[in-house]
């Protein structure tokens, strides 16, 4: 038990570290002695760890894919009123994007290395397709009016995706050009007339 312990606490700590240093230096050059001198632990705790580099970066975005959907599950979701819902979403979220801080642009170059990285690709994937099954069901549960069928949800909740992700972008590339909470309820409100 206190060996599961002290050995949770090694790796978060190697993955705290990795944070911040992958917020300085970009996840392109990992240098993994650096992550473990920082971190105070030798590369074998890290290996014990992490088998491999992939294992390392699908336990680092597993982490913040953990943060969001535990920030989710928090949402009181039971609107009658689908923009109301979304809404709440984006409440619930923004802190999340604030405490991120830098290490959005990591989350993001994740998804673009699984382009070309299989393994990576389907565990992106497998997150996507829960998030975008997230958004689904909201919208088959509560169609939205009468302008909207049941399904037209898999395309909205499509839709909703990539507006996030767009906002995320600008948001990461100009963040202090606008109010990024009201712009994403503003957007929703244009989708969902």
């Amino acid at each position: 038990m206190v060996k599961d312990i002290k050995g949770n606490e090694s790796k978060n700590k190697i993955l705290d570290i990795a944070e911040k240093y992958f917020a300085k230096n970009g996840i392109t050059d990992t240098d993994i002695a650096e992550i473990c001198r920082q971190a105070g632990l030798t590369r074998s705790a890290f290996y014990y760890h992490f088998p491999t580099k992939q294992q390392f970066l699908l336990e680092l975005l597993d982490k913040w894919v953990v943060n969001m959907a535990v920030n989710l599950s928090t949402a009181n979701l039971k609107s009658e009123d689908c923009k109301v819902i979304f809404y709440r979403i984006i409440d619930k979220m923004q802190p999340v994007f604030e405490n991120a801080g830098k290490q959005l642009p990591i989350f993001l170059e994740l998804y673009i290395k699984a382009v070309n990285d299989p393994v990576l690709k389907k565990y992106v994937s497998t997150s996507y397709n829960n998030f975008f099954d997230f958004y689904r069901r909201a919208l088959e549960e509560k169609v939205i009016s009468k302008s909207m069928s049941a399904d037209d949800a898999e395309d909205v909740a499509k839709i909703l995706i990539a507006i996030t992700f767009g906002l995320l972008i600008q948001g990461i590339v100009n963040p202090e050009s606008t109010d990024w909470r009201k712009l994403a309820k503003k957007s929703i409100d244009l989708l969902l007339k």
